[in-house]
């Protein structure tokens, strides 16, 4: 699960297979022509693949909000190694928001100011069950405080300007988006230059089908709107089911 943001899972639809069929004619004095039609099967990855920048969030979907710069660098990466491993290395959840991801895509990250922040991003299985497993990795009792031993850890190692780093990370409240869905929030406690600060690191996972996404909604000092968030998780969940 990459950049956890400090990094960055929606939804699918049955496998797509799109026909491409090319047909010409012509006649000759006697009798009609008919030339042979061509058939292209796109490879069911590749449709994904497709669909996948159709899904995450656009600058449409936040208004008031700046789409940030390419992120670049690789900070986090201990931390996403970590949360994989609370995941039990999930695959789906392993390559959710990897620019390589063979199914997937991922939105550029939207700002407002430096008080809030969100961004989404999508992946499709091989089949229901897959995303399905995904899932309950994500809802096993052990993840939360394992996620929260992660990200405080990578703080307190990747950032020397933080102290005193405290992290706790509970469920979010339900909300109605997909087949399944479930959230969680870490609240990050620190203190910056001798100054006590509050982060907030809110994540949505939706199933619809066979697809996964993520939602990360990021807030400094109060949360990520619910409302947005609300909003947003229903806008991608109605993408997924989208032919």
């Amino acid at each position: 699960m990459r950049r956890v943001r400090c990094r960055k899972a929606v939804a699918g639809f049955a496998t797509a297979v799109l026909l491409l069929t090319a047909c010409g004619g012509g006649e000759d004095s006697s009798s009609p022509t008919t030339a042979p039609s061509t058939t292209t099967t796109i490879p069911p990855a590749e449709v994904d693949k497709q669909k996948a920048p159709r899904v995450v969030l656009a600058a449409a979907d936040v208004p008031g909000f700046t789409q940030d710069p390419p992120d670049t660098d690789d900070d986090g990466a201990d931390v996403e190694e970590a949360a994989n491993a609370c995941l039990n290395n999930d695959p789906l959840l392993v390559r959710l928001g990897e620019d390589d991801d063979p199914r997937g895509a991922s939105s550029p990250d939207f700002s407002r100011g430096e008080t809030a922040s969100v961004y989404s991003a999508v992946t499709f299985g091989e089949n229901d069950d897959q995303a399905r497993a995904s899932i309950a990795a994500l809802g096993a009792p052990s993840f939360p405080g394992c996620f929260s031993d992660a990200l405080a850890d990578a703080l307190r190692r990747e950032d020397q300007t933080f102290g005193d780093v405290a992290v706790n990370t509970a469920p979010l409240s339900a909300i109605t988006a997909g087949d399944q869905s479930l959230g969680y929030r870490s609240t990050i406690r620190a203190r910056v230059a001798g100054q006590a600060v509050t982060f907030y690191l809110d994540f949505t996972f939706i199933r619809s089908g066979r697809g996964l996404s993520v939602l990360s909604g990021f807030g400094f000092g109060t949360p990520f709107p619910e409302a947005d968030r609300s909003r947003l998780a229903t806008a991608i969940a109605g993408r997924m089911a989208a032919p």
